[in-house]
């Protein structure tokens, strides 16, 4: 297995709120589907920074969170 770095943005290819998510999570939990450029999927969290719902076919830049879970914030 060899460890490769893939720029951070992508595709919302669909997503969800979630509004009884499980115990720890913040009240709605919106979460997404997203297709990075090098077409591999990943469920990322939405970032405190994110501004408004998302949509399919948004495109997002991917981060980590202070808890190391990926995070997605629109790219607008």
């Amino acid at each position: 297995m060899e460890k490769i770095e893939l720029p951070p943005r992508g595709t919302v290819k669909s997503y969800t709120t979630l509004q009884m998510p499980p115990e720890g999570f913040p009240v709605p939990l919106s979460m997404a589907l997203v297709e990075l450029e090098q077409r591999a999927l990943i469920l990322c969290l939405a970032s405190d920074s994110s501004e408004g719902e998302v949509k399919i076919g948004d495109r997002v830049e991917i981060e980590l969170d202070s808890m190391e879970r990926f995070c997605y914030r629109v790219s607008r």
